[in-house]
């Protein structure tokens, strides 16, 4: 039975999808393209139907979790009220950090799930994490409204508590709760 190409691009997207969840849980190198096949309910064998290598799909799926991360932080940057923007930031900023945020079974933000892996990644992945992340530090400054440098700082802040309270949350829940309490209540003023 033949499929059209609605549903062909339905599965590839399933596929995306997918393969975008199981990077950020394991890094691209901890999941194979049988399994994620699988996990979007797809054969192993009609991987090709949709993609020339592992490779790009891995382009794909990173730049589909950038697209994720940079519309939410876009929507803030679009909220016209000054003041509005400034508390739909800061809960951003707070829900950053936070223990739901650390304890998640991959890292939503992109930074954390994938910037320790960029150097040893192919070209496609690697132009999409600079892509995204040039967009997403755009977004960002917008929404943060601050100028550029002092948006970066705030960033960086808020990317290295995040992974530094993941890399000590199983060995020291400790640490990693002040961790958390310390910079998510960080003012960005």
């Amino acid at each position: 039975m033949r499929i059209t190409k609605q549903q062909t691009a339905g599965n590839r997207e399933r596929v995306v999808k997918e393969a975008a969840r199981l990077f950020r849980e394991r890094g691209f190198e901890g999941v194979g393209v049988a399994e994620l096949m699988a996990a979007a309910g797809l054969t192993h064998g009609g991987f090709y139907n949709h993609f020339g290598s592992k490779d790009e799909l891995e382009g794909a799926a990173c730049a589909r979790v950038f697209e994720i991360s940079v519309a939410k932080v876009a929507a803030i940057a679009n909220i016209a009220d000054e003041a509005e923007r400034e508390a739909a930031f800061n809960a951003y900023r707070a829900h950053y950090v936070s223990r739901e945020a650390r304890d998640a079974s991959g890292a939503s933000c992109p930074m954390v799930a994938f910037a320790g892996d960029m150097s040893r990644q192919n070209e496609a992945v690697r132009g999409a994490y600079a892509a995204g992340l040039a967009g997403y530090l755009e977004a960002f400054t917008k929404a943060s409204g601050k100028p550029r440098h002092e948006a970066m700082r705030i960033f960086a802040g808020l990317v290295g508590a995040l992974t530094l309270a993941r890399s000590v949350a199983a060995t020291d829940a400790e640490l990693s709760d002040e961790i958390i309490r310390v910079m998510g209540s960080c003012e960005t003023k």
